[in-house]
């Protein structure tokens, strides 16, 4: 077992606080033979209380990889609990998927969780479901196995993207076209909202089973959802989707979803604003899942945690006005208020 503070070290010839996405309080490094876990995490802040985010069990090409996802992530948990005035900081975890995702790796992690005494509380993410979650939480009390943020997740989405459009068009979502990339948990039920709303729902994923599960006639299965022609796209598949190039292909007014980390780099902001597309950040607009995740801790009870869920929106309608008066990007504004 190794368990190292590689915070201020050359790690895997990597100069970890020179990273040029760090900007963190620790990273820790954790690799067991036994289970073949091999895993990071990053605790960006923890000046608001503990940091939480998602564990992500995923196959990197490399340690570096690995890194700059968890080094990306944690920074935006903390954005993101910021900016929906959750009282906790930003961390998060990435498994390095090799082999099987076997009982013994997810009680390994939870030794590793273990040796950080609560700075970090972990709970699901991509690769990791709520049932993984609830077997880990057998052996650390520091997971999240309350509630599967998926839900909380889409529902906050959908109300910010009913005001999304409202904002930007005056009109409901009856009849505008909505292309969705990822049909996941929180993917097929957002989808699913906005059908009952009245859109027309087109949606992709590389998991073409996932697709065959559809049964409202407003939502249509498509090949891929980026190069739709529709009013809004919504990426809630993987991250650093955008890039310079990738942008010229878009055929939208707005992008709002509930994919983490969706820019290459935050100077993708500008350059789609430039191009007259509307960009809602996603620290801004995918605060359901943590607002669902910390509604017990909180003592929230359902009206509140609603109530907190439709406050998404109300950001939203305030950031895209204000956007719109100042001439600069919705990520310009938000940064100059932090």
């Amino acid at each position: 077992m190794i368990f190292k503070d590689i915070t201020d070290t050359n790690f895997k010839g990597i100069d970890i606080s020179s990273h040029h996405e760090f900007d963190h309080e620790k990273v820790y490094y954790y690799e067991d033979q036994e289970s073949q876990l091999k895993s990071l995490i990053a605790i960006h802040s923890s000046v608001e209380g503990p940091a939480i985010g998602g564990c992500r069990y995923k196959q990197y090409s490399s340690f570096q990889e690995g890194l700059n996802d968890v080094l990306r992530l944690s920074k935006g948990m903390t954005d993101k609990n910021n900016v929906a005035s959750i009282p906790f900081g930003g961390g998060k975890a990435v498994i390095f998927k090799q082999g099987i995702k076997s009982k013994n790796l997810l009680k390994s992690f939870a030794s590793f969780l273990n040796l950080l005494n609560g700075t970090y509380i972990s709970a699901e993410d991509i690769g990791i479901t709520i049932e993984d979650i609830i077997f880990i939480r057998k052996h650390t009390e520091h997971v999240f196995d309350n509630v599967d943020p998926g839900p909380f997740t889409a529902k906050g989405l959908f109300y910010s993207i009913e005001q999304a459009i409202q904002t930007y068009y005056s009109e409901s979502l009856e009849g505008k076209k909505i292309a969705i990339q990822g049909a996941g948990s929180v993917g097929k039920r957002l989808a699913e909202y906005l059908a009952c709303s009245g859109a027309d729902v087109f949606i992709s994923d590389i998991d073409g089973s996932k697709l065959s599960e559809f049964k409202n006639h407003n939502i249509y299965c498509v090949d891929d959802a980026f190069s739709i022609e529709c009013d809004l796209f919504s990426p809630c598949a993987v991250g650093a989707i955008f890039t310079n190039d990738s942008i010229n292909d878009l055929k939208c007014q707005i992008i709002a979803g509930g994919a983490n980390n969706q820019l290459l780099d935050s100077s993708i902001a500008e350059n789609l604003h430039e191009k007259g597309i509307v960009y809602i950040p996603d620290i801004l607009i995918n605060s359901g899942g943590v607002i669902g995740l910390t509604k017990d801790l909180l003592k929230r009870n359902d009206a509140e945690t609603e109530q907190a869920l439709r406050d998404i929106a109300n950001r939203v309608k305030y950031l895209m006005i204000q956007s719109q008066e100042r001439s600069i990007s919705i990520s310009k504004f938000l940064h100059s208020q932090n």
